[in-house]
């Protein structure tokens, strides 16, 4: 399997935000997870949206994604610490950046399996919502890839508590694609 993205340990402040809470330790010592970095905005202008836009004191407070070692298709694990600059009700996260996010774990999820010189794009994704997503809060969400076609892949992915309530689900297909040439400054 392929890996995209640069294999990173947390940030000293990053572990340190999510110690405090037992589910979000535990997976960042789980020894059969390994870290990745897939918002890195110094490095590159892809993924600024969340990496660099949405990602303040109050909305995305930290992003931090696993790949699970040893698994035969991507098996995905991120943990987020949303704010309250989400909010689409009082103290509840707004369903449209919940869809947002499911996409981008998703996606990098469909990364670590297309080859490093493609693209992935979204073709559909279909969230159900189960329950309201508090704010603020830490999230979990898991992602994996479950079918593969020539450039087509087809993964589904959860929003979750941590201690097992699920707040939304998705699926979604992506298409590999050749990357788009980037524009001139304007």
């Amino acid at each position: 399997m392929h890996f995209s993205y640069p294999l990173e340990e947390p940030t000293s402040e990053c572990k340190a935000h999510f110690a405090s809470t037992p589910w979000c330790a535990a997976i960042f010592n789980d020894p059969t997870l390994q870290a990745f970095t897939a918002r890195d905005t110094q490095r590159s202008s892809v993924h600024t949206f969340m990496g660099k836009t949405l990602a303040t004191k109050d909305t995305i407070v930290y992003w931090q994604s696993f790949r699970k070692l040893g698994a035969q298709h991507s098996d995905n694990v991120t943990v987020l610490s949303i704010g309250s600059g989400f909010n689409g009700h009082v103290d509840t996260c707004h369903g449209g950046f919940i869809g947002v996010v499911l996409d981008g774990v998703l996606g990098n999820a469909v990364a670590t399996e297309r080859a490093s010189d493609k693209v992935s794009m979204t073709v559909y994704l279909k969230v159900y919502y189960k329950k309201p997503v508090r704010t603020p809060s830490k999230v979990l969400c898991r992602a994996k890839v479950y079918k593969t076609e020539g450039r087509k892949m087809w993964v589904s992915g959860t929003m979750e508590d941590g201690e097992g309530t699920i707040m939304a689900t998705a699926e979604s297909l992506f298409m590999v694609v050749e990357p788009v040439k980037r524009l001139g400054k304007l």
